[in-house]
């Protein structure tokens, strides 16, 4: 009886210990609910860098769609680091008095169109008058030359004068007939027409027309610059009128280095001004420049745009376009393509629910492709539809991870 009583306090104590042992157990353990309202993880851990494995069921896999990386057909295009409207310098004229005198009337002002041969102004110049009067002298001798010709040619064949009297008449005739030549030709030399000079036959002349002769437009187009006022005494250095056919424009465009072997004259061009925003003008490439330049590390080369409208102004900035001749290029969708920072990366299916992140280096692009020069091969089959939710759930999963992508 003893014994059991001194017993008795020891299995009290062991008792209690076991209770409490059996408590502190059962408050580590989750409940039931709590289990089942735990969140799962959209993904679970990459087992590789830049790889993401999402979970059996997941939601984002009825979103994905991919394309095989492959060989399409692509027309590169090349974009121009700057261009510059200029005038078809082929239709461009600066006009000026072939010899000096003093404007005596002015008929074209700034901005005008002018037709060819329209007058621009008169001058009254006295050199000019000079020379109209040396050809009228010469025409003049040129008469008695041809009289005397004749009259020697019916004597000689009466036997009334020698051979060498007919042969100096002859003679002398070629002789005033050369020099009217050269006074017609110094005429026309003064920018007279034929018309003007035939005027010149008449028995005479007023003083002041003698003088007088008008400068006229080579060509129909518009005048650009006018430097002419009434009584102005100029010479034949100074430049009067400015004329441009604007019917079609040239573009001065510099390209890279590194294009210069795609670029071929004859290659269709876009160019685009600030003026116009939604217009693109079409044109194509007439010259490329034999010479890069040094400080820039570009070629220029020579576009020549259709300006019917007259839209198209000299010293407007452009941005200048060429579309290159279709090549075969490795390319992908362009909805492939996400952004991280100054990465582009792809997904790129590495099984049924995997995928892995890659960088890559594109070159030319379509409306709808966009060529991959580095960083894919040929089969590869990257994703399209899709490909934003997969990158934010890898930027989710290396957030929560600590580390960067």
């Amino acid at each position: 009886m003893a014994s059991w009583k001194a017993l008795l306090p020891e299995c009290i104590v062991r008792l209690a210990v076991a209770i409490a042992i059996t408590a502190v157990s059962a408050s580590c353990q989750p409940t039931q609910d709590e289990t089942q309202k735990r969140p799962q993880h959209a993904t679970q851990p990459a087992t590789e860098a830049g790889v993401i494995e999402l979970p059996e069921g997941s939601s984002l896999l009825t979103q994905i769609h991919t394309e095989r990386v492959g060989h399409r057909s692509m027309r590169m295009s090349l974009r121009a680091q700057g261009g510059k409207i200029l005038p078809n310098e082929n239709r461009l004229a600066h006009l000026g008095p072939r010899v000096p005198g003093r404007i005596v009337a002015v008929y074209a002002n700034l901005g005008d169109r002018v037709q060819s041969g329209e007058r621009l102004l008169l001058l009254d110049s006295p050199a000019f008058g000079e020379a109209q009067l040396e050809y009228r002298k010469r025409r003049t001798a040129m008469r008695v030359a041809e009289k005397a010709f004749e009259r020697a040619k019916a004597l000689s064949a009466e036997g009334a004068i020698g051979i060498s009297e007919y042969q100096r008449r002859e003679a002398e005739r070629e002789n005033a007939g050369a020099e009217l030549y050269e006074a017609e030709e110094k005429l026309h030399l003064l920018g007279m027409a034929e018309r003007e000079i035939e005027r010149l036959s008449a028995g005479q002349l007023p003083h002041a027309e003698v003088a007088q002769v008008f400068l006229r437009a080579p060509f129909s187009g518009e005048i650009i610059e006018r430097n002419a006022t009434i009584g102005e005494v100029v010479d034949s250095s100074q430049t009067l009128f400015t004329v441009a056919d604007l019917s079609t424009v040239w573009v001065r465009a510099d390209f890279p280095e590194q294009q210069i072997g795609a670029l071929k004259a004859g290659l269709a061009v876009e160019v685009r001004v600030a003026a116009y925003p939604d217009t693109i003008f079409q044109g194509a490439i007439t010259y490329i420049g034999a010479m890069i330049d040094p400080a820039t590390r570009t070629v220029t080369a020579r576009l020549q745009i259709p300006n019917s409208d007259r839209r198209l102004r000299p010293e407007m900035f452009a941005e200048v376009t060429v579309r290159a001749q279709e090549q075969s290029l490795l390319a992908i969708p362009r909805t492939a393509l996400q952004q991280v920072g100054n990465r582009t990366m792809v997904f790129v299916t590495r099984g049924a629910r995997r995928f892995e992140w890659l960088d890559v280096k594109t070159g030319e692009v379509s409306n709808e492709y966009v060529e991959v020069k580095t960083g894919l091969k040929e089969g590869d089959e990257v994703v399209t539809e899709g490909s934003y939710a997969l990158k934010s759930e890898a930027l989710r999963g290396q957030m929560s991870m600590g580390g960067p992508l």
